[in-house]
C-alpha cells in the first residue's frame, strides 16, 4: 500500500489547476469586455416581423431587401423574417449637464449640446451612445 503526501497530490493536480485557474480567467475578461461593449454598444433598435408581402411602416409596405430612413432618424431593412430598425442619433452621454443642454436637429439627425445661457457655444461631449 503506497501512502501519498500532500505535496504529491498536488502534483498531482497542478494540470487541472492551471487549466481552472485560466478558465476563471477567461471568464473574467469575457465578462468585462461584455459589459463594457454594452456601454459603448447601447444600439436604439426594434423588430417587428415581417408578413409575407413585405414590411410595413409608416402605412408603406416594403419589399424584401428594402432600406429606408424614417421621418424620427431611424434606419430600417426589411428582411424576409423581420424589419429591423435602428436609431441614426447619437446621444451625448458625457457633458456639463448644470450648464449644457442638448438640442435634437431632426434634420441632420443630431444633438448639439450648447451652453445654456449661449446656443452659438457648443460644449465638450466626452461619449455618447447610437
Amino acid at each position: 500500500m503506497e501512502i501519498k503526501m500532500p505535496g504529491d497530490v498536488n502534483a498531482q493536480n497542478k494540470p487541472l489547476q492551471d487549466f481552472l485557474r485560466c478558465d476563471i480567467k477567461f471568464l473574467l475578461l469575457f465578462c468585462l469586455i461584455l459589459a463594457f461593449s454594452r456601454t459603448l454598444c447601447e444600439a436604439r433598435c426594434y423588430f417587428r416581423p415581417a408578413s409575407k408581402y413585405g414590411c410595413l411602416s409608416n402605412r408603406n409596405l416594403y419589399v424584401f431587401g428594402a432600406s429606408w430612413k424614417t421621418e424620427d432618424c431611424y434606419q430600417c431593412r426589411c428582411k424576409m423574417t423581420a424589419m429591423i430598425c435602428c436609431s441614426l442619433v447619437l446621444i451625448p452621454k458625457n457633458y456639463d449637464r448644470v450648464n449644457c443642454v442638448g438640442l435634437f436637429h431632426k434634420k441632420s439627425c443630431s444633438i448639439r449640446v450648447v451652453k445654456k445661457t449661449n446656443p452659438d457655444i457648443s460644449c465638450k461631449v466626452y461619449n455618447g451612445v447610437a
